[in-house]
C-alpha cells in the first residue's frame, strides 16, 4: 500500500510517501528563515508559504519515491490540532487530489503523528508511554495501539518549545531557539536553580520562562553583559529535568517499560542523553522524523488501520 502524508500545521511544508512502514520519500520545506524578521510565526504569511511550498513538495516526494500518482492508494493528512490557515492548505491539497485520483484522504491528529514517530520504518512496541515535546504542546500518552492513544498530562499554558523561543529570543538568538540553546548548552554552567511544582500538576513552563526573561531584562537595565550561557544552559536543564521528572512518576504509576519521546523538543541533545540514561526501553525519533513531517502521518494512517 501506498500512503501520502501531508503535514502543514504550522511553519513545515511536508510531503511523504510511504509503502507500507517504509519511507520512501519525504520532503519538507521549513520556512523559519523567511519568518526570522517577524520574530516568529505570522498565520497569515506562513499559510501563503505552504500554499507556495505543497506543490512542489509533492512533485519531488514523486521523484524521489519513484512512484506515480496514479500508485498512491491512500492519502492521509494533518487535521488537527494547528494553525487554522495552514492546516486548511493541506486539507484543500489532500482533499482534491483524492477526488483527482478517486482515492480516500484520511485527516488525522498531528500529536499522534509525534507519538509513533520513533517506530518509523519498523513497528512499535505495545504499550509504551510516550512523551510529546514541541512548539505546540508538552503532554504525557499512555499508548495501548494507534487507535487507543490516552492523555495523562498536558501543558496548560506554554508549551516548552515556546517557552524556548521566547527566552532564546530574549537572548538574542534567532527563531526558532532550539536548536541554538541546543548548540550553547554546557551542563557545568547551568547553575541557577529552582524548584519544582508537583509532579501529578499539569504542564506549566509560562512561570518559568518569566522568570527567565526578567532576569535576563534586569542584567539589560544594569548595562551588563549577559552570560547566555549560564542563562540558556539552566533554563534548558531545569525545563528537560522537570518533563524527566514527571514521566518517571507516570512510568513508575502505570507500570510500562517502553518511553519515548516526540515533537520537535526531542532533538535536543541533553533530553535525549537522560532519556536513553534514565529508561533502558526508550526510543526517540531520528532527526529528520524529531520535528513537523508528514513521514509520520502516513505512517500514524498505517498502524491505525492494521487495528
Amino acid at each position: 500500500m501506498y500512503i501520502l502524508g501531508i503535514e502543514s500545521s504550522c511553519d513545515d511544508t511536508s510531503i511523504a510517501i510511504l509503502k507500507d512502514n517504509q519511507v520512501l520519500s519525504c520532503i519538507t520545506k521549513n520556512n523559519a528563515k523567511q519568518l526570522d524578521p517577524f520574530g516568529g510565526i505570522v498565520p497569515e504569511i506562513v499559510a501563503r508559504f505552504h500554499q507556495e511550498n505543497i506543490i512542489p513538495c509533492f512533485l519531488e516526494a514523486l521523484e524521489n519515491a519513484n512512484i506515480q500518482s496514479t500508485q498512491i492508494d491512500k492519502i492521509a493528512y494533518t487535521q488537527t490540532p494547528g494553525l487554522v490557515g495552514s492546516l486548511f492548505v493541506g486539507e484543500v491539497f489532500a482533499k482534491s487530489l483524492a477526488f483527482a485520483l478517486g482515492i480516500e484522504a484520511i485527516g488525522l491528529n498531528h500529536i499522534h503523528g509525534h507519538i509513533l514517530s520513533p517506530f518509523i520504518n519498523s513497528n512499535p512496541i505495545y504499550p509504551f508511554l510516550a512523551l510529546i515535546a514541541s512548539g505546540k504542546t508538552t503532554s504525557i500518552f499512555l499508548v495501548q495501539n494507534a487507535n487507543n492513544i490516552i492523555e495523562l498530562n498536558k501543558t496548560k499554558d506554554d508549551a516548552i518549545g515556546e517557552a524556548f523561543d521566547k527566552v532564546g529570543k530574549e537572548l538574542g538568538y534567532q527563531y526558532p531557539a532550539g536548536p541554538l540553546l541546543d548548540k550553547n548548552f554546557d551542563i557545568n554552567k547551568a547553575t541557577l536553580k529552582f524548584s519544582f511544582p508537583s509532579v501529578e500538576s499539569d504542564f506549566s513552563f509560562s512561570g518559568i520562562k518569566n522568570k527567565f526573561k526578567t532576569l535576563i531584562q534586569n542584567e539589560y537595565r544594569k548595562n551588563k553583559a549577559i552570560d547566555t550561557i549560564t542563562i540558556g544552559s539552566s533554563f534548558v536543564k531545569y525545563t528537560i529535568d522537570l518533563i524527566i521528572k514527571k514521566l518517571v512518576h507516570y512510568q513508575k504509576k502505570y507500570n510500562v517499560d517502553v518511553v519515548t519521546i516526540g515533537g520537535g523538543v526531542a532533538s535536543n541533545s541533553y533530553f535525549q542523553s537522560c532519556i536513553k540514561t534514565i529508561f533502558k526501553n526508550s526510543f526517540v525519533p531520528l532527526k529528520q522524523f524529531a520535528t513537523d513531517n508528514a513521514a509520520m502521518m502516513a505512517y500514524l494512517y498505517y498502524q491505525k488501520s492494521l487495528i
